[in-house]
């Protein structure tokens, strides 16, 4: 597929995957209406992206709020006229036992992860059937979507919501002119555990100190950011359903397709080491 010319829509642009896939298509001359719930990070990348106002558009966002995506997308078609590529990158990070998180805590990850998706494709998903020629939905998921992680449940609730969600679409809006995705990256080295929300177990154990940790392990072991930016392209090319991102994520689906039963004893197992890290 030519990027050139093509109106892209990414919401979460302001850091990790949407930052990246923002200015790969920088470089590769689309135009782009890019929100964030941060405004210091849009305000730098429209710096080094070196586009003007009319190839570049930016608005602060928060996704789980329906009536500021209803604006930003009516912003974005008054602006470009259309929508060719829809990137829901927006989302937050979540860890921690069960009984640990509030509801509070849930409200928060729902909102952003799942009402975030569903509440751009509600308002975009519309405009971009009538248009002619092909567009594009791309739902930036997790590979805690594919395979259960441990003391992550409400984080991999929502992203397999956001892939059964993608799967259904796809279905239905293949006639409609438009494809649909999922990208299933692995550790990717993101602020999201910095600005996630990381309970501790232990009474001994602060909420920090165990989010520090995980924090310090995602920047140091993830795969880069531009990685998963050039795999979600190469996948809207080749018209894939589920863009996996990361050896973890392919060999962690094979075994759990493989064996429930062998990677609830692998699962079983690290929920007690999740706990013991936690204590430390």
């Amino acid at each position: 597929m030519e990027f050139n010319g093509k109106v892209v829509v990414i919401t979460g642009a302001g850091s990790g995957i949407g930052r990246a896939l923002a200015l790969e298509l920088a470089s590769r001359g689309a135009s782009l209406a890019l929100c964030d719930i941060e405004g210091e990070g849009l305000r730098t990348l429209a710096e080094e992206t070196g586009r003007n106002g009319k190839e570049l558009f930016t608005r602060v966002v928060d996704v789980s709020k329906a009536w500021q995506v209803e604006e930003f997308a009516g912003e974005v078609l008054k602006a470009f006229g259309r929508v060719d590529i829809l990137v829901n990158c927006a989302g937050v990070g979540m860890g921690g036992f069960f009984e640990t998180l509030t509801l509070e805590d849930l409200e928060w990850i729902i909102n952003a992860n799942i009402w975030g998706v569903l509440h751009c494709c509600h308002y975009f998903y519309p405009k971009m059937i009538e248009q002619n020629g092909t567009s594009y939905i791309v739902n930036v998921s997790s590979g805690a979507s594919l395979v259960p992680l441990p003391i992550m449940s409400a984080y991999c609730a929502t992203k397999s919501a956001v892939v059964s969600f993608s799967e259904v679409l796809r279905e239905e809006a293949a006639a409609r002119g438009v494809r649909v995705a999922a990208v299933c990256p692995g550790v990717v080295a993101t602020n999201i555990i910095e600005h996630g929300r990381i309970r501790s177990k232990g009474k001994s154990s602060k909420d920090g100190d165990f989010a520090q940790k995980v924090d310090e392990f995602f920047k140091k072991r993830g795969m880069p950011p531009e990685r998963v930016a050039k795999a979600i392209l190469k996948g809207i090319e080749k018209n894939r359903a589920i863009i996996k991102v990361g050896r973890e994520v392919y060999l962690g689906d094979f075994v759990y397709r493989l064996s429930r039963g062998f990677y609830r004893f692998l699962l079983r197992h690290s929920v007690r080491i999740a706990g013991l890290l936690q204590r430390g």
